[in-house]
């Protein structure tokens, strides 16, 4: 009896060992992000489940890279959806700019190959969700960019920054919500 126990106990470790050294956590059909259980803020190539969402990764890097430079007006220019181009407007980023760097700090950085990726479905429309952890002075920050899950992921149909809750498991990327 005691060694059944102690078999499954080494088998139980093997496999949390095996599982904590994975660096892409893919669960919850579509979602997918780079990184270990213990720390999703690890870059990683894309798993085969996130390769298509590889257009959107690097929109995301691109405006990430516009951003750190307060290039809003190529942003709005080359990035943002049409459709939405009245809501996300180059003054409106420049406000969320100014008001996140006056609570969190300038940016800091981020990682090019650190990714997240979460299909969602609002009002009987499809969305992606690519998610960047970003570092500011005080804190680390996800960055959320909103796509329509066409495939393509060429244009952005909307923005949101989010304080980086704790780690959270695959599927619970965009909420706030533990």
């Amino acid at each position: 009896m005691k060694k059944n126990k102690k078999l499954l106990a080494i088998a139980l470790c093997t496999l949390v060992t095996v599982v904590g050294c994975d660096n892409v956590v893919d669960t919850f059909e579509q979602s997918s992000r780079s990184g270990t259980v213990a720390n999703d803020d690890v870059e990683a190539p894309l798993s085969d489940k996130a390769k298509p969402y590889a257009n959107a990764l690097k929109l995301s890097n691109e405006f990430l890279s516009l951003w750190q430079q307060k290039d809003f007006k190529t942003i709005y220019e080359t990035m943002v959806d049409p459709e939405v181009q009245d809501q996300l407007t180059a003054e409106k980023m420049a406000d969320i700019y100014k008001n996140v760097e006056e609570v969190y700090g300038p940016l800091i950085s981020y990682k090019v190959g650190q990714w997240a990726f979460e299909p969602k479905k609002a009002k009987k429309q499809q969305f992606l969700f690519s998610i960047k952890v970003v570092t500011h002075e005080k804190r680390k920050l996800n960055y959320l960019f909103e796509f329509v899950l066409d495939g393509e992921y060429k244009k952005l149909a909307g923005f949101y920054v989010r304080e980086k809750p704790a780690l959270r498991a695959p599927g619970q990327i965009h909420s706030n919500k533990q």
